[in-house]
This record gives structure tokens, C-alpha cells and sequence, in this order.
């Protein structure tokens, strides 16, 4: 008797773990149709190329210098050697690019371009109002670039990386094109050309000149005389007048050195007077804002130091410009 019910136990915990196998099967998941695989690879290959507004999150602006006048750039490192800069204005519109010397500008309806080679790698500065540019995806190593538009890869030979720049109500288009081959040292170069972008103002828009102004009853005598020892460099400066310069220095050696604020071609316009500081009792430093406009045709914001000492005949003279 007491097998029979061992045997009865043992068969039925048989039948259980029998129904508890399938109704486990029952709530399985449930098999991948060969079309929803081919979804599924179609959708990650699709969120492998995304829009531009889908991937971007800008972190960095590439034209931070466009309206301030910027550094001048003299030269460019391109296939591992120095190529000399010049800058080159928008025949149509109020900018232009420091470029290097060996990229030859051509015209077209929309805009001016600067390349080199054939097929042609090239930079180009457009009127936004003229073109609506094509691109479908975003480069990863752009997208972190304010102005970052995106990429046309349309052209099996040619890549097109897309820019925009806002200004009030204009917008500035910049295209970089380059072939498979040229890409990686041509973006570089590009890259380091749209950091170059300047507004270039009309000279007749702009009027030279010293214009500082200031409390003359706050100045002691000393001052005073400082100030009428930098503004004598500063007139000189204004009317191009070496001679005049050269007196208002404390010697010609000086004038020398400093003689490309007379021949850089930029005219100045000395807006304010920040402060008058002592270095010590025969040195100051008079500091003042200014702008230049350069012979293209943009504008410096900066300041300049004139240090102006003492000599041993008790005259002030300027003894630096920095």
C-alpha cells in the first residue's frame, strides 16, 4: 500500500511539472517575422543617419569675431607647411575671409567661392536670400558647431558641409565642398577660414579721428601734461604725420619701431579715455579705446597703452605704444 501511493505522488507531480512546461510555453514571447527583422534593421540604420535638428546640440561658435574686426590672420598650415593669407571681400556682400594665397576666387549667382584642384575644393561665402541649401544628414564632427547646418552626400565624388551665420536680418551661407580624398586636411583648412570671417565696413560710413572725452578738472597738472603727450601721438597717428610722431616720441629709434601705426594703412579713432595709471613717478600709462579700419574694410575694437615718461630735460614724452 504504501508503494502504490509513493507511485501515485510521483505521477502526478509528473503531470504537473508537465502543465506548468506548457503553459510556460504558452506565455512565451512570440517568434520574429523576417519582415519585422528587416523593420527592425531599416529603422537602426535610419537612426543611424539622423537630421541635423535630430543629432545637433550645439556647444561652440565657430564666428566670434566677425563684427569685432578680430585677429589678423597672416598664415594657414595646409599639407604641413605655411601657406601666406590675404583677405579677400565678398564682391557682393559686407564680409569677406582671410584666404590662403593659393586659392583662385570665382563668381557664381548665389555667392563667391575660393578653391583649389579639380575636381574643386572650395570655401564659399553666400547671400542666404539667394539659396536654400540641400543636405540629409549630420557629421558627427561638425555637429558640435553653432553654425552647423548639415552634410550633402549626395555626390558619390563630392561633400557638401553647410553653415549659417544670422546677422539682424541677413544670413550668410558658407559651404565647404571638398572630394573623398582632399576631406580631412581641406576641413581642417576650411575649418580655421570660417574663424576668419570679418564684416567689412564702407570707409565713408566711418570717420577718423580723437574723440575721447573726459572731466579735465579731475586731472591734476601731471596728468594733464601725460595726456597732452599721448593726445600728440595720437594726432600724428590720425594725420599719418611721421614727423609729428617721431617729435611727440622719445626718440627716433622709437619711431621706427612704431612707424607701422603710421604706414599699416588703418585709421584710427580713439573713442575713450579709460585711465590715466602711475607706474611710477616719472612713468604713466594712458589708456585708451579705439577702433581702426583696416584698407579691406573692417573694423579693430581694442585699446592701447601709451606709456609716456619723464625725460632728463623734465619733458613728457611717449616712451611706448602697446
Amino acid at each position: 500500500m504504501k508503494w502504490i501511493r509513493i507511485s501515485v505522488i510521483i505521477i502526478a507531480a509528473l503531470v504537473l511539472s508537465a502543465c506548468l512546461s506548457s503553459k510556460s510555453n504558452d506565455i512565451s514571447s512570440p517568434s520574429i517575422s523576417q519582415d519585422d527583422m528587416a523593420e527592425t534593421a531599416e529603422n537602426k540604420i535610419n537612426s543611424d543617419i539622423r537630421s541635423p535638428e535630430a543629432t545637433r546640440s550645439p556647444q561652440m561658435s565657430l564666428m566670434v569675431e566677425v563684427q569685432s574686426g578680430g585677429s589678423i590672420i597672416q598664415a594657414y598650415t595646409f599639407n604641413d607647411k605655411m601657406e601666406n593669407a590675404v583677405f579677400r571681400k565678398h564682391t557682393s556682400l559686407p564680409y569677406g575671409a582671410y584666404v590662403p594665397e593659393f586659392m583662385v576666387q570665382r563668381e557664381f549667382a548665389e555667392g563667391v567661392e575660393w578653391g583649389y584642384g579639380e575636381p574643386r575644393n572650395s570655401f564659399a561665402i553666400m547671400d542666404g536670400s539667394l539659396i536654400q541649401p540641400n543636405f540629409q544628414m549630420t557629421d558627427p564632427d561638425l555637429a558640435e558647431y553653432k553654425e552647423y547646418l548639415g552634410t550633402d552626400r549626395s555626390d558619390s565624388t563630392m561633400e557638401y558641409d553647410y553653415f549659417s551665420f544670422h546677422v539682424e536680418s541677413n544670413e550668410l551661407i558658407i559651404r565647404f565642398a571638398y572630394t573623398n580624398e582632399e576631406k580631412v586636411k581641406a576641413r581642417k583648412l576650411f575649418l580655421a577660414m570660417i574663424a576668419s570671417i570679418r564684416e567689412t565696413h564702407a570707409s565713408e560710413d566711418y570717420k577718423a579721428g580723437v574723440f575721447l572725452t573726459y572731466n579735465e578738472s579731475t586731472l591734476d597738472e601731471t596728468h594733464k601734461a601725460v595726456l597732452q603727450s599721448a593726445l600728440a601721438s595720437m594726432d600724428a597717428i590720425i594725420s599719418k604725420d611721421a614727423q609729428k610722431f617721431a617729435k611727440s616720441l622719445e626718440s627716433q629709434a622709437l619711431a621706427d619701431a612704431l612707424s607701422f601705426l603710421i604706414d599699416d594703412g588703418r585709421q584710427y579713432r580713439f573713442e575713450q579715455l579709460e585711465s590715466i595709471t602711475s607706474l611710477d613717478e616719472k612713468r604713466y600709462n594712458v589708456n585708451v579705446a579705439y577702433k581702426a579700419l583696416s584698407e579691406e574694410g573692417f573694423l579693430f575694437n581694442s585699446t592701447y597703452a601709451f606709456t609716456v615718461r619723464k625725460n632728463k630735460s623734465g619733458e613728457w614724452k611717449v616712451a611706448n605704444i602697446d
